[in-house]
């Protein structure tokens, strides 16, 4: 039922003035990337060191909350930017993107790290101020952090092998090897 859906999206895609607009362009895929790669790691970049400062590590030299007041700015800005050109490459090749098993996973990872990161806001660094500066952040403070940490590597990861995943036999589900 999920893959007929996805299929049905794909085909929506696929006859969309958008569509046909890049497909007209030799370069619209690879600017698309470009942009993407680049502003994807400024967010990438800006997320793990705020979770590194999350584990407590730059404890005696910056604060979290000086961290993540210069840090989510940028941070947020260029997930924006991310985000609109990632949806912009399914309008680059539509037939692919909705179908393939790695991108829908990291899809998933991304609202699993968004998850994390809003109950890490809402409720873990409610008392921030009580162990910001030179005392260890509480464990589940770290915990989320590192967890954090993981779910965006994993995003990357499957930002990569994205681009693998037909031509090299990654085209099939992990559960069906």
């Amino acid at each position: 039922m999920f893959d007929d859906l996805m299929r049905q999206l794909s085909a929506a895609l696929a006859e969309n003035w958008l569509t046909e607009l890049f497909s007209l362009s030799y370069y619209s895929f690879p600017v698309m990337e470009v942009i993407h790669v680049v502003t994807y790691g400024t967010f990438f970049g800006g997320m793990m060191m705020l979770d590194f400062r999350l584990l407590g590590i730059g404890r005696f030299i910056i604060s979290s909350q000086q961290t993540m007041r210069f840090i989510l700015r940028i941070a947020w800005f260029a997930f924006a930017l991310a985000v609109t050109s990632g949806i912009l490459f399914f309008f680059v090749t539509p037939w692919e993107y909705p179908v393939n098993w790695i991108f829908q996973l990291k899809m998933l990872l991304i609202v699993l790290a968004g998850l994390n990161a809003l109950f890490m806001h809402k409720f873990l660094l409610a008392d921030i101020d009580h162990w910001d500066m030179n005392v260890a952040p509480p464990m589940k403070v770290r915990i989320s952090a590192a967890l954090s940490l993981c779910l965006w590597v994993s995003v990357v990861a499957c930002g990569r092998l994205i681009a693998y995943s037909g031509s090299y036999g990654l085209n099939y589900p992990l559960f069906a090897l």
